[in-house]
Parts: structure tokens; sequence; C-alpha cells
């Protein structure tokens, strides 16, 4: 269960600084138009989307329904 919660964090985590990446790349901007703030709201929105699929795909019950 241990391997499985690390693996959930350490996925969303990773998975979050990409797509934060990628949307900055797709928008053909750097992180001084685009600002480190809106840089970490959509690491911190992929990176719970993810979270939430791997809890239930992954079964940790982080978030007991």
């Amino acid at each position: 269960m241990k391997v499985r919660r690390a693996a959930v964090w350490g996925i969303s985590l990773v998975v979050g600084l990409a797509a934060s990446a990628g949307a900055i790349l797709a928008f053909n901007t750097t992180l001084d138009k685009f600002s480190l703030s809106n840089a970490l709201l959509i690491c911190l929105a992929f990176a719970s989307l993810t979270f939430i699929w791997l809890d239930y795909f992954l079964k940790t019950q982080y978030l007991r329904s």
C-alpha cells in the first residue's frame, strides 16, 4: 500500500509539472509573460486530476466515498 501511495504522489507531481510545461510551450510563451502563479495553478489542476484518477485506479483510498 505504501508503494502505491508513493506512486500516486510521484506520478501526479510529474504529470502536473509536465502539463504546465506543455501548456507554456503550446501557447508559445515564457514564464515572464505567463507568470509563475499561473503556471503553478495549471500544475496544481493537472496534478489534482491525476491524483484523483490514480487514487481510483490504484485503490489507495485517499479519497474515500
